[in-house]
Protein backbone atom coordinates (compact mmCIF):
# COMPACT_ATOMS: atom_id res chain seq x y z
CA UNK A 1 0.00 0.00 0.00
CA UNK A 2 2.96 2.53 0.44
CA UNK A 3 4.80 2.01 -2.69
CA UNK A 4 1.16 2.90 -4.33
CA UNK A 5 0.72 6.22 -2.26
CA UNK A 6 4.60 6.94 -2.91
CA UNK A 7 4.05 6.08 -6.70
CA UNK A 8 1.11 8.53 -6.63
CA UNK A 9 2.94 11.43 -4.57
CA UNK A 10 5.87 11.19 -7.17
CA UNK A 11 3.63 11.01 -10.45
CA UNK A 12 1.78 14.04 -8.57
CA UNK A 13 4.79 16.28 -8.28
CA UNK A 14 6.06 15.23 -11.62
CA UNK A 15 3.06 16.16 -13.62
CA UNK A 16 3.07 19.47 -11.28
CA UNK A 17 6.43 20.16 -12.40
CA UNK A 18 5.58 19.64 -16.07
CA UNK A 19 2.82 22.10 -16.35
CA UNK A 20 2.42 24.87 -19.50
CA UNK A 21 5.01 28.24 -18.89
CA UNK A 22 3.22 31.38 -18.86
CA UNK A 23 3.98 33.65 -21.92
CA UNK A 24 6.95 36.04 -21.56
CA UNK A 25 5.69 39.84 -21.31
CA UNK A 26 7.23 43.08 -23.50
CA UNK A 27 8.38 45.74 -21.53
CA UNK A 28 10.78 47.69 -24.12
CA UNK A 29 13.26 47.67 -26.87
CA UNK A 30 16.67 49.45 -26.73
CA UNK A 31 20.30 49.20 -28.07
CA UNK A 32 19.24 49.31 -32.27
CA UNK A 33 22.80 49.15 -33.51
CA UNK A 34 24.86 48.18 -36.90
CA UNK A 35 26.67 44.98 -36.79
CA UNK A 36 27.24 43.94 -40.06
CA UNK A 37 26.93 46.11 -43.59
CA UNK A 38 26.98 44.34 -46.41
CA UNK A 39 25.75 45.00 -50.32
CA UNK A 40 23.32 42.12 -50.44
CA UNK A 41 22.30 41.55 -46.72
CA UNK A 42 23.15 42.94 -43.28
CA UNK A 43 22.56 42.83 -39.74
CA UNK A 44 21.07 44.90 -37.17
CA UNK A 45 21.40 44.19 -33.56
CA UNK A 46 18.16 44.69 -31.02
CA UNK A 47 17.94 44.28 -27.60
CA UNK A 48 14.25 42.86 -26.83
CA UNK A 49 13.82 43.39 -22.99
CA UNK A 50 10.70 40.91 -21.41
CA UNK A 51 9.54 39.51 -18.17
CA UNK A 52 9.29 36.41 -16.88
CA UNK A 53 5.94 35.41 -14.80
CA UNK A 54 6.93 31.66 -14.34
CA UNK A 55 8.51 30.78 -11.13
CA UNK A 56 10.76 28.57 -12.58
CA UNK A 57 13.57 29.47 -14.83
CA UNK A 58 12.72 28.68 -18.46
CA UNK A 59 15.07 28.36 -21.64
CA UNK A 60 14.59 30.14 -25.24
CA UNK A 61 15.71 28.99 -28.12
CA UNK A 62 15.44 28.64 -32.09
CA UNK A 63 13.15 31.90 -32.41
CA UNK A 64 11.82 32.11 -36.00
CA UNK A 65 10.24 35.55 -36.49
CA UNK A 66 9.52 38.36 -39.30
CA UNK A 67 9.61 41.74 -38.60
CA UNK A 68 7.40 44.54 -40.15
CA UNK A 69 7.69 48.47 -40.24
CA UNK A 70 4.56 50.53 -41.30
CA UNK A 71 3.19 46.88 -42.65
CA UNK A 72 6.66 46.54 -44.97
CA UNK A 73 8.71 43.69 -44.06
CA UNK A 74 12.45 44.29 -43.22
CA UNK A 75 13.73 41.09 -42.04
CA UNK A 76 13.65 37.71 -39.79
CA UNK A 77 15.44 37.46 -36.59
CA UNK A 78 17.90 35.08 -35.07
CA UNK A 79 19.09 34.04 -31.79
CA UNK A 80 22.73 33.14 -31.78
CA UNK A 81 21.94 30.34 -28.69
CA UNK A 82 19.58 29.23 -26.11
CA UNK A 83 19.07 31.73 -23.19
CA UNK A 84 17.73 30.70 -19.62
CA UNK A 85 15.18 33.22 -18.67
CA UNK A 86 15.42 33.82 -14.65
CA UNK A 87 12.42 33.75 -12.69
CA UNK A 88 10.00 36.40 -12.14
CA UNK A 89 12.40 39.23 -13.60
CA UNK A 90 12.94 41.32 -15.99
CA UNK A 91 15.86 39.73 -19.23
CA UNK A 92 17.41 41.17 -21.82
CA UNK A 93 17.90 39.25 -25.27
CA UNK A 94 19.96 40.45 -27.71
CA UNK A 95 18.69 39.71 -31.35
CA UNK A 96 19.81 39.60 -34.81
CA UNK A 97 17.65 41.32 -37.72
CA UNK A 98 18.78 40.20 -41.15
CA UNK A 99 17.69 42.42 -43.31
CA UNK A 100 17.89 42.81 -47.47
CA UNK A 101 19.98 45.91 -47.77
CA UNK A 102 18.49 47.91 -50.62
CA UNK A 103 15.37 47.35 -50.08
CA UNK A 104 15.48 47.61 -45.69
CA UNK A 105 17.58 51.28 -46.58
CA UNK A 106 14.23 52.51 -48.60
CA UNK A 107 11.79 51.18 -45.92
CA UNK A 108 14.23 52.84 -42.95
CA UNK A 109 14.08 56.25 -45.11
CA UNK A 110 10.62 56.10 -45.23
CA UNK A 111 10.07 55.16 -41.68
CA UNK A 112 12.51 58.19 -40.21
CA UNK A 113 10.42 60.54 -42.35
CA UNK A 114 7.88 59.64 -39.61
CA UNK A 115 7.62 60.35 -35.88
CA UNK A 116 6.29 56.93 -34.94
CA UNK A 117 6.85 53.44 -36.35
CA UNK A 118 4.20 50.65 -36.27
CA UNK A 119 6.85 47.18 -36.02
CA UNK A 120 5.16 44.22 -35.90
CA UNK A 121 6.42 40.69 -35.28
CA UNK A 122 4.91 37.40 -36.00
CA UNK A 123 6.36 33.94 -35.82
CA UNK A 124 7.68 31.44 -33.06
CA UNK A 125 10.09 30.50 -30.47
CA UNK A 126 10.60 27.63 -28.57
CA UNK A 127 10.29 27.62 -24.44
CA UNK A 128 10.82 25.05 -22.11
CA UNK A 129 12.66 23.65 -19.17
CA UNK A 130 14.64 20.02 -18.40
CA UNK A 131 14.84 19.15 -22.35
CA UNK A 132 11.15 19.52 -22.87
CA UNK A 133 10.58 22.38 -25.16
CA UNK A 134 6.84 23.63 -26.76
CA UNK A 135 7.02 26.43 -29.52
CA UNK A 136 5.01 29.28 -28.41
CA UNK A 137 3.75 31.97 -30.76
CA UNK A 138 5.24 35.38 -31.17
CA UNK A 139 2.73 38.34 -31.87
CA UNK A 140 3.69 41.29 -31.33
CA UNK A 141 2.27 45.23 -32.28
CA UNK A 142 3.04 48.66 -31.02
CA UNK A 143 3.24 51.80 -31.91
CA UNK A 144 6.72 53.18 -31.31
CA UNK A 145 7.87 56.95 -31.24
CA UNK A 146 11.52 56.91 -32.71
CA UNK A 147 12.40 59.51 -30.00
CA UNK A 148 11.28 56.40 -27.43
CA UNK A 149 13.64 53.94 -29.16
CA UNK A 150 17.60 53.96 -27.27
CA UNK A 151 19.73 53.58 -29.81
Amino acid sequence: MKKYIISFLIIGCLAGSCTKPKDLEFVDLSNLRMLKWGLTESEVGIDVRLFNPNNQRVQIKEPAAKVYANSSYLGDVRLDSAITVPRRDTFSIPLVLRVQTLSAVSRVLEVLSDTAVDIRVEGNVKMGKGGVFLNYPIQYHQLHRLSELKY
